[in-house]
């Protein structure tokens, strides 16, 4: 027999040591990935890229969140009573949407009020004690009013915040009005232009009924004689009334609908009402009430509030000197921008989206 060889049929498992781990290793392992984990999503919640650099300081969002919220209330105004379209609505001549439009506005306007701070600062302007006493009132309302409460959660309105932007604002705004009472503008010259009485208002409140129906398709049509005959009853019933109540609006009885009161006002040159109805009516004598009269498919009761107002003469005498003044102004500002240097991230604010930055929907 050949014993050269030596076969293992049951060959035994060769046994390890095993190791023992230090369970501290563990602990503190742990310790240091959850604090990377944590400290990578507090990075990302608390730091706050950069949007915009003006002369070397850096603005987050949350610094030109005052700006962005008065662009935002503005246009967010606009686009409800478009009901909801007006953001997304392309305007023709520029080729942008107005969310886009707003999103300029908002950084421009920073822009602006952040280099004419500077230029102010710089010819040793400084807030004074009424303007900073104003400012404290307004702040005070604001973060005390209750319907602000979730838009102060959502935005870094504090106090320290508000009193630091709310200042910048102020100051800016006088510097530039000292600015422009420097220029060449001649408001009399302007005043003159706008002619007093083509612009005179007439200021008057009327209650009107209709004399047409709506058909079941739509359309309108003139009453019958009875239908007229029944409209002309029902102001006719309020009429003697009207002629020694102070407050008209109370003359339309509750659950009215088809006798209906408005305050209104118009020039010699409007069109909303005819030249014999606006004739009839500029001839009336101020607290005056007409007889019931017959224009423009409606019944008809007015009473003369003011035949002589200046608010339209006086609207267009400040609209135009405040044109001049934009247009002297902005030849100033375009020699002050290039005195200084910035820069727009334009990748980190197209992360934004105008409409939903400050406001609480």
């Amino acid at each position: 027999m050949n014993n050269s060889k030596k076969l293992i049929y049951n060959p035994q498992e060769v046994k390890k040591t095993k190791k023992v781990r230090n369970p501290m290793i563990w602990i503190v392992t742990s310790i240091i990935l959850v604090v990377i984990l944590l400290g990578g999503v507090l990075f990302d919640q608390l730091y706050k890229r950069v949007i915009l650099t003006i002369d070397g300081d850096k603005y987050n969002m949350d610094d030109l969140s005052y700006y962005f919220y008065g662009v935002e209330s503005k246009y967010d105004y606009i686009n409800q009573l478009y009901g909801g379209t007006y953001y997304d609505t392309v305007e023709e001549t520029t080729g942008l949407t107005y969310r886009e439009a707003a999103k300029q506005e908002a950084v421009t306007t920073a822009i602006y009020n952040e280099i004419m701070y500077r230029e102010a600062i710089a010819n040793d302007y400084s807030l004074t004690a009424e303007e900073i006493e104003q400012n404290n009132t307004d702040i005070t309302s604001m973060l005390t009013a209750e319907v602000n409460k979730a838009l102060l959660k959502k935005n870094p309105f504090t106090k320290k915040y508000l009193s630091n932007v709310m200042g910048k604002a102020t100051l800016t705004a006088r510097y530039r009005q000292d600015v422009i009472d420097t220029l060449d503008i001649d408001d009399e010259a302007l005043k003159a232009e706008i002619n007093l009485e083509d612009n005179r208002q007439y200021d008057v409140e009327y209650l009107h009924i209709s004399t047409k129906v709506t058909n079941d398709d739509g359309t309108s049509v003139a009453m019958s004689e009875e239908e007229k005959a029944a409209a002309y009853a029902k102001i006719n019933a309020v009429y003697e009334t009207s002629l020694t109540t102070k407050d008209w609006s109370t003359l339309i009885p509750e659950g009215e609908t088809e006798l209906k009161y408005l305050a209104s006002n118009f020039i010699k040159s409007d069109t909303k009402f005819s030249d014999e109805f606006k004739t009839m009516m500029m001839g009336m004598e101020n607290n005056s009430v007409s007889e019931i009269y017959e224009a423009e498919d409606e019944y008809y009761i007015v009473r003369m509030i003011n035949n002589n107002s200046t608010e339209t003469y006086d609207s267009k005498v400040e609209e135009a000197i405040t044109s001049a003044e934009d247009e002297a102004f902005s030849k100033v500002y375009a020699e002050i921008i290039p005195k200084h240097k910035y820069i727009i991230n334009e990748k980190e604010l197209a992360k934004y989206k105008m409409g939903e930055i400050t406001l609480v929907n």
